[in-house]
């Protein structure tokens, strides 16, 4: 029916909309966050110093991170969900990677956390062990190599989660973290594969398959690259030791959950098709859809000294697919999400339909489009600017912002957050049986329904999902106005007893 707002309603309808809008667009200026810096968390062995600085056994590290967070004098909410922000560089810092990312520290995890922070979020970017050899000529010993960089960041990646759980029961809650909304990012490079194994590589049968056999060159034995007595288990929960006695991992933060209740990964690789089970978390994939390691499902891992194929790795696109067939992502397959931002994804024409992918175009050599190139140290080295080009920094934040926004709309819904301006359970119905005139409007907006079942309610709402005005309708047509809305460009939001369709308006002031 006709509805005529007041400034009073208007008011209160705002006011109830900005506390829909945390968690999916940002609440609190980069003014209003604080940063707490270098907070221990664990310590492990590290194997770095043996491999590049002369060391003869395991030395021990200290593992710390960057809590990000809205003001606690500002923000009263005490259990906000956390997301663990991984930073990549390939298992190498950036003065050995000779890249932009590489540290807790470097720009992309810097913004990454800070956004999500903005956004009423606690961010927090863990340093873990680095170091292999991807210069590695000896196929046996590459894996071997590449295996255990992600084994070692994996285990403190859930360190770090039993820490913070730790620290939620026995210190009072340091950071105001809800202990059953954990989340994990893995931002480029190698961080998402490492979050990836964090999250979902859970049992031991998961390391035990094929590709993690090799055939020693010298012995001819066959043997896993995979050693679980060195690192303590799956999950670091035991002490690893070497035969002479050199300790290889340290036991942090027992008897507290690792688990993560949602992923979202900036590309990844599992060696083996099959580590995703039905009961895990939901899982958000992005990636260059015309890079050429994610517009295929699987491709080779190759040594870089000689091109030489040493096993097959499933890639991006085939562990998003991976998580659609067993029914993670059903958590969002089964709601309707009206932000832009996924309306695009829906109509994309490679990936549509992929519930959870989030495709971020850019140079088809650049897997990474986010990644920020602008005041980095190695950003003069050619051949880095040949690995990911065009990145700089006003394109890699538009890019964050839309990941973001992406992965805001599903945490409310995986994570039960309460965002119901964003998404809805009901099922779409025919858009094409709505007409909306005039289109552009600037008064008053005539919505009319050529189906038998009349229309509910008609929501209107902005392009990032928030509700601007919600209309009671009990009808075929209805009438409603639009004066006083700013100029731009909204989604209508049409409810049926059996599902809702979206039309799109223009308003013109």
């Amino acid at each position: 029916m006709k509805h005529i707002f007041t400034f009073l309603i208007i008011f209160l309808t705002l006011q109830t909309v900005t506390a829909q809008d945390r968690y999916t667009s940002e609440v609190f200026s980069d003014a209003e966050i604080t940063v707490t810096s270098n907070v221990p968390y664990g310590s492990n062995a590290e194997i770095f110093s043996m491999l590049f600085l002369g060391a003869t056994e395991f030395l021990e590290q200290t593992l710390v991170m960057d809590v990000y967070q809205p003001d606690p004098n500002i923000d009263t909410e005490r259990a906000r969900p956390m997301v663990l922000v991984v930073h990549g560089g390939d298992g190498l810092p950036e003065a050995v990677n000779m890249t932009c990312v590489g540290s807790k520290t470097d720009q992309t995890t810097v913004d990454t956390a800070r956004k999500l922070a903005r956004m009423g979020y606690v961010a927090v970017a863990p340093s873990y062990r680095q170091g292999w050899n991807p210069l590695q000529t000896q196929p046996d010993l590459f894996l071997d190599g590449l295996v255990d960089a992600a084994l070692r960041a994996a285990t403190d990646l859930r360190t770090a989660a039993r820490f913070l759980r730790q620290d939620i029961a026995e210190n009072g809650n340091t950071y105001g973290i809800d202990p059953d909304r954990f989340s994990i990012w893995g931002t480029s490079t190698s961080a998402g594969t490492y979050s990836g194994f964090a999250t979902y590589v859970n049992e031991e049968e998961e390391v035990q398959t094929e590709t993690y056999f090799v055939t020693d060159p010298v012995t001819g034995e066959v043997r896993n690259v995979v050693d679980l007595g060195l690192n303590g288990g799956l999950f670091g929960l035991e002490v690893g030791m070497t035969a002479d006695g050199d300790t290889t991992n340290y036991v942090n933060s027992p008897g507290f959950s690792s688990a993560f209740q949602m992923s979202a990964l900036g590309s990844a690789i599992s060696l083996d098709p099959g580590i995703i089970d039905a009961d895990e978390p939901p899982m958000i994939m992005f990636g260059n859809p015309v890079s050429p390691v994610t517009s295929v499902p699987e491709g080779p891992i190759a040594l870089p000294t000689t091109g030489m194929v040493v096993a097959l790795a499933q890639l991006s696109r085939g562990l998003i697919a991976e998580a659609n067939a067993v029914g993670i992502n059903d958590v969002w397959s089964n709601f309707s999400f009206f932000d832009d931002i996924s309306q695009q994804v829906a109509d994309d024409p490679i990936f549509m339909g992929v519930e959870g992918w989030l495709p971020i175009y850019g140079d088809p050599g650049n897997v990474y489009p986010w990644v920020s190139w602008t005041d980095c140290p190695n950003a003069n080295n050619p051949g880095n600017l040949t690995t990911f080009p065009g990145a700089d920094r006003a394109e890699a934040l538009i890019r964050i912002d839309t990941m973001a926004a992406y992965f805001g709309v599903r945490a409310c819904v995986a994570l039960n957050l309460g965002c119901e301006a964003t998404s809805t359970a009901d099922p779409l119905v025919g858009s094409d049986l709505i007409t909306i005139s005039p289109n552009p409007a600037s008064d008053v907006i005539v919505i009319k329904s050529e189906r038998d079942v009349p229309m509910e309610a008609a929501d209107i709402l902005d392009l990032n999902g928030r509700l601007i005005s919600r209309n009671d309708i009990n009808g075929t047509e209805a009438k409603i106005r639009a004066m006083g809305m700013e100029s731009g460009m909204y989604n209508v939001l049409i409810r049926y007893e059996d599902g809702v369709a979206v039309k799109r308006i223009v308003i013109q002031q």
